[in-house]
């Protein structure tokens, strides 16, 4: 009888176990949530220099991602975002997501051979006549190497200085084009009209963490160069030395927009929109939000302020639209304090049919994961060809 009571409250309290999960352990995964999922893929195929963000749901959060070739594959986690990079035309890599309780998916991830032959000068481009007016751009994309000509030599010169930049000086008030082949036989055609160009800016509006400066590129009119009209105290603009047509923006303090104004030396202006705000995130980039004219060619400067040491990966949701080149990481002290910040360089290189934003992706050696918006604006011209000005 004895045996058989015990029997029986051990079958009870085996019953009361099973009834709470086992008596202890995780609680395991909402069963309304379903299982792991990377946006239902199994595979992917990006550009080199692109940016792919994946909604990652189910399972257990939070979620991690790993690569098994980093250096030839970037992947990172930013939330319940999984953000895919190409670094190196032609490789493959795995990129595998796993949740907190160990369910993972593995996404095979493509990078293309090239991204398409693309310059950094805009469809129709306006010089002035002379060295001080003179432009170097940059072709990339398509297969090397890359033949560069000039149609008119009177009218303007086109050198090619290396394997990927070119300069053209205007000679003479005139009309001319630029023929850029790659070796598979791509050619691309650059309009050139010789004359006295308007005064740009590199960015029409830029939006600044506080402390960390960005720079803005002005072109055409008449050189010199000077800011023009009153500069609240909450913003610092100075020339940045070396230079005669750039200059550097800090905001001191958070404020909303604010007009600063550049001249040239016939007194015609050019302004940018500057909004400072106060975001502290690990990795910031500065600027976060900059608005640019379609096809401009021209380039933004992008400081990154990171505590991690090693390089940095930086992507283009849309590479052939805004190009990403010149990255660098930061440099520290002995003691461990940033001695320089990371930086890289966007360019303009294509032609919209309405406003677009393109989101740059920075991820740190920590896996920490920052972004940019470039907002390339339309010029106005619907054409059906090109969607540029004429």
């Amino acid at each position: 009888m004895k045996k058989w009571v015990e029997w029986c409250l051990a079958v009870i309290v085996m019953g009361l176990l099973a009834a709470c999960g086992g008596g202890g352990g995780s609680p395991g995964k909402n069963p309304n949530a379903g299982d792991l999922s990377v946006g239902g893929l199994t595979a992917l195929t990006v550009l080199p220099g692109e940016s792919r963000f994946i909604p990652v749901t189910g399972g257990v959060p939070p979620y991690r991602a790993v690569s098994s070739e980093a250096a030839l594959v970037a992947a990172a986690m930013d939330g319940s975002t999984l953000v895919v990079g190409g670094v190196t035309a032609g490789a493959s890599a795995n990129v595998v997501v796993r949740d907190n309780q160990g369910a993972s998916v593995t996404i095979a991830v493509t990078v293309g051979t090239s991204v398409p032959l693309y310059t950094t000068a805009p469809a129709n481009l306006s010089i002035g006549v002379g060295p001080s007016q003179a432009r170097v751009f940059r072709v990339a994309g398509g297969v090397k190497p890359y033949t560069i000509t000039g149609d008119n030599v009177l009218v303007a010169t086109v050198t090619q200085l290396d394997a990927e930049q070119w300069r053209i000086e205007g000679q003479a008030i005139g009309t001319t084009n630029v023929r850029i082949r790659d070796a598979a036989g791509k050619e691309l055609t650059v309009a050139v009209s010789v004359g006295s160009p308007e005064l740009r800016i590199s960015s029409d509006s830029l939006t600044l963490p506080a402390g960390i400066p960005a720079s803005v590129v002005l072109s055409g009119g008449q050189k010199p160069y000077s800011i023009a009209g009153g500069i609240p105290a909450a913003i610092q603009v100075r020339p940045l030395a070396g230079t005669d047509d750039t200059f550097e923006i800090t905001g001191l303090l958070a404020t909303g927009d604010v007009d600063v104004v550049f001249a040239d030396a016939t007194g015609k202006t050019v302004k940018t929109k500057v909004t400072v705000n106060t975001a502290t995130t690990q990795i910031r980039v500065s600027p976060s939000t900059v608005t640019v004219g379609e096809n401009s060619g021209g380039s933004i400067s992008f400081s990154v302020v990171t505590g991690a040491r090693g390089n940095l990966t930086v992507l283009s949701s849309n590479p052939t639209l805004v190009a990403v080149s010149g990255i660098t990481p930061p440099t520290f002290n002995a003691d461990g304090t940033i001695r320089t910040n990371g930086s890289f360089v966007g360019a303009v290189t294509g032609c919209v049919a309405e406003d677009q934003n393109v989101v740059i992706t920075v991820i740190d050696s920590n896996g920490s994961v920052g972004t940019a918006t470039v907002t390339v604006r339309d010029n106005g011209n619907k054409s059906a060809t090109d969607n540029c000005p004429q």
